[in-house]
């Protein structure tokens, strides 16, 4: 075969740059840190890496969501704890008001501060967020949940929405609670009807707040004591008497679909009055407690103090029930972070073995391309060289 002179400088060049190419890119390989800098350099281990880097951006975008919902749920779980330290109170100045040794002075007093707790609740039933969305509406972040004042009562204009956000591929955690659910549809509290005592009563009897045991249609009714033990009771509206029966403290009294229960020593002539509708929000307990104060006495005084007390320790109640479950979803949020945190560092572990450089490796496999190159450079040197005149 004959060999041109133009094949061995064509041999010789090609040499040069595979040699140079595969130095270069160790150097590259080195430089980055990088085993597989393009998918061409290893397609099977680029696609495995290409998976586990889109599944560590999913993690880290619910890392971002679990904070996220770790903040909203804080905001919640801090102005519910601010609730119940409101309600303790107000309890505490009901308990004093049902002391029957304070005069009317101290009972408007009681009832000034009260007005302010009224106010001071409302705020919290208003709390914005970071964000300036309100985080008692439901969905209607942008809308005030609560619009009022104690001499007109106060309406909720929320919806009873729980907003949520996906913290993991498998759970949606909600970060809110409705205003509804903890500070009017308050569980325990009778809604149907209320009952009160009656202004002229010289007895110490007091009635409960009532509840409702079949189907009660509506309507007023009143209980009447004949005696100190014996009672009538009579639809306030026609007049029948409805039953009769002996009197016995604490005792509960059924009719109409309802049950109360008077308490104390009622004396002849007392009478305790049950009307039809009712409500079961925190703000109508306190309107009402105030409004008690103001121009209440007696055994009535007493019977809705007590009425009240009820009503604030079922809201009570309610409150640490809907805390309790904002705190169970803040522990959630914690153990998946937990869990997210090791998924990130086993996906980083995966992309690293799949893609990162052996520097020990690459460092003898740079040695022996720079004595590739140098060979190959000798070798056209030398085959370059080569010519007959030299031997003549």
């Amino acid at each position: 075969m004959r060999i041109s002179t133009a094949m061995l400088y064509s041999n010789g060049t090609q040499g040069f740059q595979d040699r140079a190419s595969e130095l270069m890119k160790i150097q590259s390989q080195m430089a980055s840190g990088k085993r597989v800098t393009t998918p061409s350099d290893d397609p099977i281990s680029a696609s495995a890496a290409l998976v586990a880097q889109q599944a560590k951006s999913i993690n880290e975008q619910f890392t971002t969501n679990r904070a996220n919902a770790r903040d909203a749920l804080n905001v919640v779980d801090t102005t519910l704890g601010s609730v119940t330290d409101l309600l303790s109170y107000v309890k505490e100045r009901a308990i004093q008001a049902g002391n029957g040794s304070l005069n009317k002075g101290d009972l408007q007093s009681i009832a000034i501060d009260l007005r302010a707790r009224f106010d001071q609740m409302m705020g919290y039933a208003n709390k914005s967020d970071p964000e300036g969305g309100y985080v008692f509406g439901g969905y209607r972040t942008n809308d005030q949940p609560f619009v009022g004042t104690v001499s007109s009562g106060v309406a909720f204009f929320g919806d009873q929405g729980s907003r949520a956000i996906q913290v993991s591929e498998t759970r949606v955690i909600p970060t809110s609670n409705s205003g509804n659910e903890i500070f009017v549809n308050i569980p325990g509290i009778n809604a149907s009807f209320s009952t009160s005592a009656g202004a002229a009563n010289t007895g110490s009897g007091t009635i409960d707040a009532g509840s409702v045991t079949g189907n009660y249609a509506g309507g007023a009714y009143q209980i009447r004591f004949t005696s100190a033990t014996d009672y009538e009771v009579v639809n306030s509206g026609s007049g029948t008497q409805v039953s009769t029966g002996t009197f016995s403290s604490g005792t509960p009294i059924s009719f109409g679909g309802v049950q109360v229960t008077v308490s104390g020593a009622p004396q002849a002539g007392d009478s305790f009055d049950i009307a039809s509708g009712s409500s079961a929000d925190i703000f109508t307990t306190l309107k009402g407690l105030i409004d008690t104060l103001e121009n209440d006495s007696g055994a009535a005084l007493t019977s809705k103090v007590n009425q009240a007390m009820s009503r604030i320790d079922k809201t009570l109640d309610n409150v640490l029930s809907v805390r309790a479950s904002v705190g169970s979803r803040i522990n959630e949020t914690q153990a998946l972070e937990a869990m997210g945190s090791q998924a990130d560092v086993q996906y980083r572990g995966t992309i690293s073995r799949l893609m990162d450089l052996d520097y020990a490796q690459a460092s003898s496999d740079l040695a022996q391309r720079q004595v590739a190159l140098q060979a190959s450079q000798q070798a056209f040197v030398q085959t370059t060289g080569l010519s007959v005149f030299k031997y003549l």
